[in-house]
Formats: C-alpha cells, structure tokens, sequence
C-alpha cells in the first residue's frame, strides 16, 4: 500500500517531549509528554488595512498535499511556519525558517527582535481546536522576535 497524502487536511504532527539540555529556539522544553503542532501559511499585514501595514492578517493550515508541493510559489508577504500551544493552551508559538523569509518581509515585519500586531488577530477556529488552545486571538501589541540558528521565534500570550 502506498502512502499517499490526504488532500485538505493539515499536516498535524505530536512531538516527542523535551530532553533536558536539548531545548533550543525550535523545541523547547514540552509542557507534556506530547505537543501538537501545525505547519501554516502567515499572511503578514494588518487584517483591518487589508493586509497591509504590520502584524498577522492570515494564517492558514496546509494540508498534507500542500506541505509537500515543490516550488510553491509565495509573495513576499507570506512564509510557512510552525505552530504550537505553549502556556497550557494560553499562548501560541510561531517557528519561522529565515531562509524562506524574503528581505522585504523580514525587514517590514521581524527586524530589531519586534513583531508589532496593531490590531488583534482572531485565530481561526479549527486551529484553536486542533491545537488545543484556550487563546482565541494573537493581543495587539508587540512581540519579541527571538533568533537563532536560522530560525525566528515569536511567542504570543494572551495578558500580555
């Protein structure tokens, strides 16, 4: 039997907990034995300018079929990331690759170690469930941008 991807269902993995020393910037230490996390697409704008201006204006699951697609085409406003509940379900992680980021984007948007969201972004449903989140959108405000190894890191609390 082949292993043949699902089309419109999005790539949801559980890792594996934390060992000890071996947290870094893309697994940190696990809150339990098991974490859920999603591959998305984020849209970086402003959902209120129509994705202009700074912050999150769309993330969206990618399916099965999707994350394995070669040549992707993407605007300069978009990347994939990794998501995953931190805080017990009260906060969201968002992993992104620096080498998928285009210039304009990471200077726009990630630069000097801030990710300012102007308006709130109300996380879509199906995420929240999937990844088991009590938090029901990203706050206004701004964010660290923690860097390391090719990879950014941006942590959203809800209180903040």
């Amino acid at each position: 039997m082949r292993n043949v991807p699902t089309p419109n269902r999005p790539a949801v993995a559980i890792s594996p907990p934390g060992r000890g020393s071996q947290q870094s910037l893309v697994r940190p230490n696990r809150e339990t034995d098991t974490t859920h996390q999603m591959s998305c697409d984020v849209v970086f704008g402003s959902p209120s300018a129509n994705c202009l201006g700074t912050g999150i204006c769309r993330i969206t699951a990618r399916t099965t079929v999707q994350a394995i697609q070669t040549g992707q085409k993407r605007t300069c406003q978009s990347t994939a990331a990794l998501l995953f509940p931190i805080d017990k379900g009260k906060g969201l992680s968002m992993v992104l690759t620096r080498s998928l980021l285009c210039v304009k984007l990471y200077k726009n948007h990630l630069r000097h170690g801030v990710l300012r969201l102007d308006s709130p972004y109300p996380l879509p449903k199906d995420l929240r469930s999937t990844l088991g989140l009590k938090l029901k959108e990203l706050p206004a405000g701004d964010y660290q941008v923690l860097e390391s190894s090719g990879f950014l890191r941006v942590d959203f609390k809800s209180g903040k």
